[in-house]
């Protein structure tokens, strides 16, 4: 079956995230682990403690309608750089 060019999508990676972030705790560096999702398990106090710093700041709400116009142009480089296109960041 022939495939759409579109369809090649690279591969999840997780598990190779999950070995290397064991791999540079193992070394001595802290590591929250959010890599993947465990529901019977709490959220690492450090993900805790950022949240309710981020709640304290006032900076809760909506982001604009359209999204942020960096975040915008960051995933249209990402796509000009996985996938060769020049993607107008309006667009996205």
């Amino acid at each position: 079956m022939k495939l759409a060019p579109r369809a090649h999508v690279d591969p999840f990676i997780v598990m190779d995230v999950l070995r290397e972030a064991n791999r540079l705790e193992e070394a001595g560096r802290s590591i929250v682990h959010m890599e993947v999702g465990q529901p019977a398990t709490p959220a690492p106090q450090t993900a805790k403690a950022a949240l309710r710093a981020g709640l304290d700041t006032g900076a809760l709400g909506y982001t604009e309608g359209l999204g942020l116009p960096k975040l915008r142009a960051g995933i249209a480089e990402l796509y000009d750089k996985w996938y060769g296109l020049d993607l107008d960041p309006a667009r996205v």
